[in-house]
């Protein structure tokens, strides 16, 4: 029914639009069901209906050959299908929403629909244009996320040793975290460790003609990267050197030159996924500039938030103000991150019925409005952002969160310098010193109470699950006007782990606590002895927190869970503040070659 009204009305032919909010899994159903009215607005749906009467058995038909019976195999990353999807160009054509082949490693080519599109602007690099992140959805629940062609993550992946691939870098140098399962991983136990891939870059570039999927020619730019290892310190490479080397891998990106779109790409995404392809069948022509969102301002310089006011005389209670803090990477240029603040207030109850229209249960109450926080980070990207964060350091914090984690802050405190009188108390000069260290690193750590440890914006818009309800409960306190949340968003950590606690060397321990970006606590085994290359790599994993304290076995009686409360409040490390920044320039690079071999 709709094939027919696309060729009749090319010339007044609409954007096409991601379908919103919904997942692939709807955008599925509603390429099988594509009669439903209830995916369209009724005058779209009626205009369909008048044009296309003739043609519905002939549509049918052709939704029938393209997904058939068994549309979770041939439309899933998860290597189900048995054969590559192929749509002939007429039925590309046909498609209602943007799409996109897709392949990952040797799987079968699967076709993916666009979920989701946000805001971002032009960044540093001279060529760019404005662009956006798409999220494209799998019915299995799979996220690829894209900007400009080049992956950003992906996610809920049902490989069986990776579970998602974050990008931490692209520039002259390009970085993947994979987060796959450790050597501590079982099938009733999952354990994973983050694992970082990083490459040295060498670009190219041409021209060319290039068909798509369609049955369009565009004319392209083609950009390849060649990937090779990173020089050794002591042994660095310039790029005329590495013209005599055989490259690890290579990545292609074909830019069409007439709208600036990526409509090709190939991406190496390690030994342990392969290469990453994907090709435009159905384009989305929803580029545009930057919305100015009425929730969010950007704040003038400031140490800190301070509380918006309503300039109507309404109730401060029927808001909630949501902060955001976005702390951008850091560059040559300047010595520290820099970070940006951003306000907003949205309405936290539903407006009383007027008088007459109100319910007999419940006739003037105010009902309080649902708010998570998808909703307002999707509303926060209609500012235009110039990146995309890392989501396993996305953190979300409340004034009484922060009340509450003070009291658990003095406690710990308390029980610290108990320990260390213990050991005075028992002749234990040596272990009492530690003791009064560790007491002293509690103090200087940049502590904030999250109520999460890494968040994604894809997950939280197909799965109710990890979408944080942002509550009044929650949001309140005593202290401020209108309740608040603020959330704070990160670039990638460094590219190993930070080492806080005693000081001492890593060596010296024959096991630690780790506590990674993911709020996953880990008792970690440091000596050839007692521990393997591929166990001793979580100890180096980046946006990791590697507690250097008392060993356990030294550890008085009623003082054993010291080090394992220690790490539970490493799960709060603010990675916005200045101190965690300045902390990176001690940071101890792990051996290179023993981590090469504890990779899958």
């Amino acid at each position: 029914m709709l094939l027919k009204a696309k060729q009749n009305n090319k010339q007044n032919k609409k954007p096409l639009k991601p379908f919103r909010l919904s997942g692939f899994f709807i955008a599925c159903a509603a390429l099988v069901s594509i009669q439903s009215a209830g995916l369209f607005n009724a005058a779209e749906a009626a205009q369909v209906d008048q044009a296309t009467q003739t043609t519905a058995t002939q549509t049918e038909s052709l939704l029938d050959r393209l997904l058939g019976k068994n549309v979770s195999e041939s439309i899933d990353l998860a290597f189900g299908a048995k054969e590559d999807i192929e749509l002939t160009p007429e039925q590309a054509q046909a498609l209602p929403y943007a799409a996109s082949y897709i392949r990952l490693g040797d799987s079968p080519r699967s076709l993916v629909v666009l979920g989701e599109a946000d805001n971002l602007v032009q960044g540093q690099n001279p060529d760019a244009i404005y662009a956006q992140r798409l999220q494209w959805f799998t019915n299995s629940n799979e996220i690829v996320e894209t900007v400009q062609g080049r992956v950003q993550s992906l996610q809920n992946l049902k490989y069986s040793t990776v579970k998602a691939v974050w990008l931490a870098q692209a520039s002259t140098e390009l970085s993947y975290d994979v987060r796959q399962t450790s050597a501590f991983h079982t099938e009733h136990k999952p354990h994973f460790v983050t694992v970082r891939q990083s490459y040295r870059v060498v670009k190219s570039q041409r021209e060319q003609s290039l068909a798509m999927p369609n049955g369009t020619t565009l004319h392209v730019l083609v950009t390849e990267e060649r990937l090779y290892p990173l020089p050794n310190k002591n042994n660095s490479q310039n790029n005329s050197q590495y013209e005599n080397e055989q490259p690890i891998a290579t990545n292609e990106f074909y830019r069409d030159l007439a709208s600036g779109r990526v409509v090709k790409s190939k991406q190496w995404l390690g030994a342990e996924l392969g290469y990453f392809e994907m090709t435009e069948v159905q384009p989305f022509n929803g580029v545009g500039g930057p919305t100015q969102n009425w929730g969010y301002s950007a704040l003038p310089a400031q140490p800190g938030f301070q509380d918006l006011k309503t300039q109507d005389g309404s109730d401060p209670t029927q808001y909630r103000q949501l902060r955001v803090k976005l702390t951008q990477p850091l560059t040559k240029q300047a010595a520290q991150q820099q970070t940006q603040l951003f306000s907003g207030l949205f309405f936290a109850t539903v407006p009383a019925l007027p008088a007459g229209q109100q319910s007999n249960s419940n006739p003037s109450q105010q009902a309080t409005r649902s708010l998570r926080l998808n909703d307002i980070m999707t509303e926060f990207h209609r500012l235009g952002l110039e990146q995309v964060p890392y989501a396993p350091l996305t953190r979300l914090h409340s004034p009484k969160l922060d009340q509450w984690f003070a009291g658990r802050k003095a406690g710990m405190l308390v029980r610290l310098r108990m320990l260390e009188q213990t050991y005075k108390a028992d002749g234990e000069t040596q272990l009492a010193a530690q003791a009064a260290e560790l007491t002293q690193a509690f103090q200087s750590w940049p502590l904030r109470a999250t109520y999460i440890h890494g968040w994604s914006l894809g997950d939280a818009r197909i799965n109710q699950a990890t979408n944080k309800a942002l509550n009044l409960a929650d949001a309140a306190d005593s202290n401020s006007v209108i309740p608040s949340y603020e959330l704070s968003l990160n670039p990638a950590p460094q590219t190993s782990s930070l080492q806080v606690g005693l000081a001492t060397q890593l060596s010296d321990h024959e096991q630690v606590y780790v506590t990674d970006a993911h709020g996953q606590i880990s008792l970690v085994p440091l000596q050839s002895y007692n521990s393997t290359a591929e166990q001793r790599a979580l100890a180096h994993q980046p946006g990791a927190l590697v507690l250097r304290s008392i060993a356990d076995k030294d550890l008085p009686k009623g003082f054993r869970d010291v080090n394992y409360q220690l790490a539970m409040f490493l799960q709060h490390w603010d990675w916005a503040a200045a101190s965690a920044t300045a902390s990176t320039k001690t940071t101890t690079q792990p051996d290179t070659t023993e981590l090469a071999h504890a990779k899958h």
